[in-house]
């Protein structure tokens, strides 16, 4: 085969354990009412996506037992390989299909580690917002002990929910591990941590995504800007409509923060965060800067 293989980030688990769910909020802007009723994915589905000169193949594999067992059977070889990322999805609220999945969930990292030996391993314990709160901690913690592995592949544990950040976050990580290849997003992250040191009163700088995923975080409180993007992004369309024109740059007060969102492009938000010790004015000219080198950068 002729060129270069595009890597994949591959969404198995057990059915109705919320892979497609997931996939369709943060991959293809689906509304929680969207992907409420959704049907069980038949075979597997495959998009393609590129973010930052980075492209990447997302498969979404079906995930009843006939179908996982071809998988890691005669489909083995087409499934797991070029894999960067596989993403196991647990459905924490039922137990009593938690073994069921680990059996499915080794069959799978053998597989992966046959045909994609650097790829790492994101295992999601799904629907904790069902967990009582208390019992979150405890549950993460044993399932994390459960889902291990033998081989010499690294796996992450992440609690997620589609009712918080918690999923575009943990694939914003995933994002931001596979677009470090790409030089322009070298430059574009050098450029943000340079931005970040000589501007201290910045305490944080983002990029995102048109999807909501968080493609660069530099500085002590980027990870609270998260849910005031994704608030801006669900209403971009809407403003775009009201306000035709590019460049759209707006601003949200808290009783402690300042956040300024500034379009760079359509499919990119800018963003920054500053305590309000720092004048408005201030922190307004500082992104419209920032905002100016990495268009051009982009």
């Amino acid at each position: 085969m002729s060129g270069t293989a595009v890597s994949k980030i591959l969404f198995m688990g057990l059915g109705a354990s919320g892979k497609s769910s997931i996939r369709s909020i943060v991959f293809e802007g689906k509304s929680l009412d969207d992907v409420k009723d959704y049907n069980a994915t038949i075979n597997y589905t495959r998009s393609t996506r590129n973010i930052i000169d980075s492209a990447f193949q997302i498969f979404d594999c079906g995930g009843q037992e006939s179908f996982i067992s071809v998988f890691v059977g005669d489909q083995a070889e087409f499934i797991f390989s070029n894999v960067s990322i596989l993403v196991w999805v647990v459905d924490v609220s039922n137990f009593d299909a938690v073994s069921t999945s680990k059996f499915y969930f080794d069959h799978a990292v053998n597989r992966l580690y046959q045909y994609s030996p650097d790829a790492v391993i994101y295992t999601l314990f799904h629907k904790i917002d069902l967990l009582l709160p208390d019992m979150r901690e405890q549950v993460i913690e044993t399932m994390e002990s459960f889902f291990t592995s033998d081989k010499d592949i690294q796996i992450y544990y992440r609690g997620t929910s589609i009712y918080d950040q918690s999923t575009f976050a943990v694939v914003g990580e995933m994002v931001q591990t596979l677009i470090t290849k790409s030089i322009k997003a070298k430059t574009v992250s050098e450029a943000i941590q340079e931005f970040v040191k000589q501007n201290v009163e910045l305490s944080g700088i983002a990029i995102y995504s048109e999807d909501g995923l968080p493609v660069f975080e530099e500085g002590d409180l980027a990870k609270k800007i998260i849910l005031p993007a994704n608030l801006w992004l669900t209403n971009y369309e809407r403003l775009r409509g009201d306000f035709p024109g590019n460049n759209f740059k707006t601003t949200l007060e808290t009783n402690e923060f300042m956040f300024v969102f500034q379009q760079i492009k359509t499919e990119i938000l800018l963003a920054g965060v500053a305590r309000k010790v720092s004048p408005l004015q201030y922190v307004l000219v500082k992104m419209d800067k920032l905002a100016e080198i990495v268009g051009e950068l982009l």
